[in-house]
Order: C-alpha cells, then structure tokens, then sequence
C-alpha cells in the first residue's frame, strides 16, 4: 500500500550487495572463509527478521540495505569453500550439487512467494528466511572448517571505494534508467559516472602492489573467456526470468502463483543440468557441456522470441524448459573453467569476480532489453500482439547473445587436464 518508491525495496539491495561484494575475496583471505560466511549468515537472518517487522517503507528499504551487505557475500565465499573443499578432478561434481542448492530456489522462490503474498502476507517474504538462515548457522558451527588460503594484507580502500562506488552507480542508473528516462541526466550521469569509476578502478588495481581484486587473473588460462560466457548466459537468464513474467502478467492476467508454477519445470531442469554437468565436467572435461548448455539456450530464447498472444502455455514452458536445462548445463563448465586452474590464493578473488560479473550481467541484460522492449512498443496504446511482439524482440536479442556465448565456449580446448595451476609460475609472466 505504498504511495511510491516501492522499487527501492529491490534496488537498496543491490546497491548494498554491489557496495560490499568487491571487497569479499579480502575479507575470505584475511578472516577466513568460515567466518565470514557465518558472519554474513547471520547479519543476512537478522536483518531479514528487521525487514518482516518494518513498519514503514524508509524502514524497510534500510533494512533491505543492511540485508544487502549482509548476503554479498555468501556466494563468492560459498563457491571458494566448495572449490577448496575438493580436489580438482572431483570439483566439477562437488561445483554441480552446489549448484543444486542455487537452482533449487528459483524453483521454489516464485511459486511459494507468490502464494505468500496471495494467502498470507508480505511480511513473511522475509520471516521465512529466519528459520532457515538459523538452521544454516547452526549447521555451519557443527560443520564448517576453518581451511583455505589465509594471508593478511592490507584493504585497498581506495580500490573498494572506486569499485564499490563506481558499481553501485551503475546498477542505480540502469536500474532506474526506466523511470528515470533513458536520456535523462540523473540516468546519464549514474550511468556515465559508474563507468568512469570502474575505469580508474581497473587502473588502479593494475598498478597498486595489493590489489583488492587481482584483475590479472583474467589473463590466466580460460578465465577472462569464463567470465565472458558467464555474461552473456546470465543475461539471457534474466531475460527469462524478468520478461516471461511481465508479458504473462500484463498481456494475459495471470497471477503470481501462476507464473511461479509455469517457471518451476525449467528452474527444476536447471537444477537436474547441474549435477550431470559436473560429473561430465570432471569424465570429459568443460568443453562438450558448455556447448551443449549454450546451444540449448539459444534455442530455448529462439523458440521464447517466438511467442503470440495464442501460444498455449505448453509451448511456453517447453521454450523455458530447454533453456532452463542449457543454464544448467553451461554455467557449470564456466565456473569450473573460471577457478579450476588457480593456485588457491586467487580462489576466493576469483569467485568474486565471476559473481560480480552475474551482478552487471543481469542488471545490464534487464537494463538494454527494456529500453528494447519499449522502443518496440512505441507510443500510444498498442495492442496485445504488437506488445507481445515487442516481449519478444528481447528474447531474440537474448538468443543473439547466445550465439556469442556459443561461438566463445568453441574457444575452450578440446583437452582438460585436472589439477591446479602452482600460480607463480602462470602469473609472473603477467605481473612482469
């Protein structure tokens, strides 16, 4: 029942997660991996207890915010413990029930959010996060081990305020450019001054002894291509994931539950794709399965684009779930492809910098398609055809996007030998 500003609600969190996250593969190094997950655990439990309880919309958009800086970090610190975990020839498949658990909610999140919201209230879209953030604290004391790499440097403050401020202006512009209006100054200038700080932020950390983040490593083996097959498969997800919805909801009048249960097959496949993609990674290596994953997702985005207000829902969920699948089956390869081969100092830099890329990917990917989308469209009134044709030239866009993803998995050699890379040896040449 807010007047307005209720999209701040999403935006304080991934301003929040955008400020924060640069600085996690510090953090992991310097406290240790357990203790900032369990940390992050439970700042993220407690502030979501804040959020259900929110009496006003300020309130919950500054609890939405210390939510944010509360849960940048359990992914990026999540991977690294996972990938530290196993030896590199069994990782594919430890990476892929990992994965499990981060499909598993985009299958349950919308179905089960849509009922909460239609049966119960908002304010449980955030209690329910208490029980089972305690239980994962309670399971992390018991379990977790304090291992990984460990090294006390100082923080790149500066490094932290270019990258941090320079993303967190970013994602504002293109988060609010809708709004805003994609040619206004303040969506010019939050926009243009992101770019600006991430520019110095990258010349700085190419210059400066202790980097926050190690930006080298992207001229390490395939991990500059990983994360770039990373970009293009997350933005063609949240394609997906933000477009399906606003078309079967606007154009149609289906309700949240609805929509949540006609994403779960293709959330579910995802999931599935995960596992049989890390035991292929770990038999025949990151080639084969990425190919296969990118292929399917072109295809699944293609067959979306070709949507008509006519098209039964069969059809609908038969585009989602095939590239529902290829996500699983690509973004696999590309994680494993991004950390496999490097010494364990960079582990925790590197799961940084493949989750940050997922951050500007999708936040970019949902920026240009609804300016494409609305360009689309035009003005007036259009028809429902005509807006369902507009839903679907960001669809094809996305499918042209993975092409490239495609083109550059082609790239990954044919053979996969397992086992780290000592580090030194792959790096000095670059750092000289």
């Amino acid at each position: 029942h807010a007047d307005g500003g209720i999209e701040w609600v999403v935006t304080a969190y991934l301003l929040a997660v955008a400020v924060s996250q640069p600085a996690t593969g510090w953090l992991a190094d310097r406290f240790g991996r357990r203790n900032i997950f369990l940390i992050s655990l439970v700042w993220f439990t407690s502030a979501s207890m804040l959020a259900a309880v929110a009496p006003t919309l300020p309130m919950l958009i500054a609890f939405r915010a210390l939510q944010g800086f509360g849960g940048g970090s359990l992914a990026p610190v999540g991977m690294a413990v996972v990938v530290e975990l196993f030896p590199a020839e069994r990782r594919g498949r430890a990476i892929g029930i990992w994965g499990v658990a981060s499909m598993a909610a985009p299958a349950i999140g919308p179905t089960l959010g849509g009922w909460l919201v239609t049966a119960v209230s908002w304010h449980w879209l955030f209690l329910i996060n208490v029980p089972v953030g305690v239980i994962g604290v309670v399971i992390g004391f018991r379990e977790l081990t304090d291992s990984g790499f460990r090294e006390v440097r100082r923080l790149d403050v500066a490094g932290l305020a270019l990258g941090g401020g320079g993303l967190a202006l970013f994602l504002l512009g293109v988060s609010e450019g809708g709004g805003w209006g994609w040619g206004s100054t303040p969506t010019i200038a939050a926009i243009g001054g992101g770019i600006v700080l991430l520019a110095a932020f990258v010349r700085h950390e190419l210059r400066t002894t202790q980097p926050l983040i190690e930006l080298r490593i992207l001229r390490m083996g395939q991990v500059g291509l990983a994360n770039a097959v990373t970009f293009f498969i997350v933005a063609a997800q949240y394609a997906r994931l933000v477009f399906v919805p606003l078309a079967l909801e606007t154009l149609r009048g289906y309700s949240a539950l609805r929509v949540g249960v006609l994403l779960t097959p293709a959330a579910v496949l995802s999931a599935c794709g995960m596992p049989i993609a890390g035991r292929l990674v770990d038999s025949i290596g990151p080639r084969r399965p990425m190919i296969a994953g990118t292929s399917l997702m072109c295809v699944g985005a293609f067959l979306l684009g070709q949507i008509k207000p006519s098209t039964p829902d069969a059809m609908i969920v038969l585009g989602l779930a095939v590239q529902g699948l290829g996500f699983g089956l690509a973004s696999l390869p590309a994680l494993v492809v991004a950390v496999n081969k490097l010494e364990q100092r960079y582990v925790a830099q590197a799961s940084t910098l493949r989750t940050l890329t997922s951050q500007v990917a999708g936040a970019t990917s949902v920026a240009v398609l609804t300016a494409v989308v609305a360009i689309r469209m035009g003005s007036g009134t259009p028809s429902a055809e005509h807006q369902q044709a507009a839903y679907d030239t960001a669809f094809l866009a996305a499918s042209i996007g993975m092409v490239i993803a495609l083109l550059l998995a082609l790239r990954v050699p044919k053979t996969w030998k397992t086992g780290a890379a000592t580090g030194t040896r792959d790096l000095e040449p670059v750092l000289d």
